[in-house]
C-alpha cells in the first residue's frame, strides 16, 4: 500500500540524496487516513547519523530556519508557508527503549497508540503498519502500543515524567478522535490516576489537555479511593 504526500517539504527532502531514508509518522498520518487533513505538525523521522542531520539542517535553512523541540530535536519552518512547521527526529533521538531504533519498524513499535504508528517514506510512498493502526482507526479505537515506557524525565531542563505525557496524550487523544480505549489501555490509564498531578507542568512545556467529563470524573474518583 503507498501514500504519495503533497507538501513542499517533501519535495525538498526526496530531492537530498544525502539521506535515503525520510518517514512522515504520528498526527499528520493518523490525520490524512481520518480525513485528509494531516495538521500543521509534521513528524518526520530519519535514519541518519549526528553528521548527516547537522548537514541536512545546513540544507534545509536554505528554504527556512531551524528551532529546536521540547525533546532536544530540529524543528524546521519553511519560508513558504506559516502554517505548517515540521518536528526532524533522528532515529537515535528516540530513546524509549534499552534496544537502539534500528528500523522504521522497531520505531513504530515503541510510538504511543496505534492510530499514531504508521509512516509513510516520503521518497517512495510505501506505507508501515506493524501494529494494526489503520484497523483500529477505522474502528476508531485508541490502544496503547506498548505500556511499559521506562519512568524518566522528558529532557534534563524538563522535570517532567515522559510517562506522564503518554497519559496525558492518551487521555487527550481519546477525547479529540472520539475514540474508544481498548480494555488494556484503559485499565493502565486508570491505575495511573495519580500523574495527574503532573497536570501544571505538562500543560506548561505541551498543551492543555482536553479530557472528556466522565473520563475526568473517574479519575478523581480513582484519586479519592486511593486517599480515602
Amino acid at each position: 500500500m503507498k501514500l504519495y504526500l503533497k507538501h513542499p517539504i517533501f519535495d525538498i527532502l526526496s530531492a537530498y540524496t544525502d539521506i535515503e531514508e525520510f518517514y512522515v509518522c504520528g498526527g499528520y498520518i493518523r490525520n490524512q487516513i481520518i480525513n485528509g487533513d494531516g495538521g500543521k505538525d509534521i513528524d518526520i523521522f530519519i535514519n541518519c547519523t549526528p553528521q548527516q542531520l547537522y548537514d541536512l539542517i545546513i540544507y534545509l535553512n536554505k528554504y527556512g530556519y531551524t528551532d529546536y523541540g521540547q525533546y532536544g530535536s530540529p524543528r524546521f519552518y519553511l519560508k513558504c508557508d506559516d502554517e505548517h512547521y515540521v518536528d526532524l527526529v533522528p532515529f537515535y533521538n528516540f530513546v524509549v527503549s534499552q534496544n537502539p531504533i534500528q528500523s522504521i519498524n522497531d520505531l513504530l513499535t515503541n510510538f504511543d497508540f496505534t492510530a499514531n504508528a504508521i509512516a509513510v517514506n516520503i521518497k517512495t510512498g510505501e506505507m508501515f503498519d506493524p501494529v494494526g493502526g489503520i484497523e483500529d482507526i477505522q474502528n476508531k479505537i485508541l490502544r496503547a502500543v506498548r505500556l511499559d515506557f521506562p519512568e524518566r524525565n522528558v529532557s534534563e531542563v524538563i522535570n517532567l515524567s515522559a510517562v506522564s505525557v503518554f497519559w496525558f496524550r492518551l487521555l487527550h487523544y481519546k477525547n479529540k478522535l472520539e475514540f474508544t480505549m481498548d480494555a488494556a489501555t484503559e485499565k493502565w490509564t486508570f491505575e495511573n490516576a495519580y500523574r495527574m498531578e503532573d497536570l501544571e507542568l505538562f500543560e506548561h512545556y505541551f498543551f492543555v489537555p482536553q479530557i472528556d467529563e466522565d473520563t475526568f470524573k473517574r479519575i478523581v474518583g480513582c484519586l479519592q479511593q486511593k486517599r480515602g
